[in-house]
């Protein structure tokens, strides 16, 4: 499964937006995206280690570099054609030779006094 995410960074002076392309490793149900309406929350995005839920699942990952680029393109249904069926027009939206490469994990509730563990 693969996602992209938007990450907006919010400043008194400034304005950034960057895309993010997340490859989801440990998912049996492969529609999960769908019936979660891609609602989730990434936390430390801009640490080394970033964890990210996605309704009840739960990843924790790492950036890395991909074989060769991928390219991002924005999906768009225009008009309908002659035959009355939906034209869906790709659009180049980006490309990127690194990803986020997170796999499922389980939390555990920490003990006190426990340290953490990477």
């Amino acid at each position: 499964q693969d996602l992209v995410f938007t990450k907006r960074l919010n400043a008194s002076l400034f304005h950034q937006e960057q895309l993010v392309l997340v490859e989801l490793s440990g998912i049996i149900d492969s529609d999960f995206l769908s019936k979660c309406e891609n609602k989730c929350k990434i936390l430390g995005i801009d640490t080394e280690k970033p964890i990210l839920q996605v309704d009840s699942y739960v990843f924790a990952g790492e950036y890395e570099d991909t074989l060769g680029t991928c390219v991002i393109f924005e999906e768009n249904v225009e008009h309908v054609d002659a035959e009355g069926n939906n034209k869906t027009v790709l659009k180049y939206k980006c490309h990127t030779m690194k990803k986020l490469s997170m796999t499922r994990t389980l939390l555990t509730e920490k003990k006190e006094g426990e340290e953490n563990i990477g």
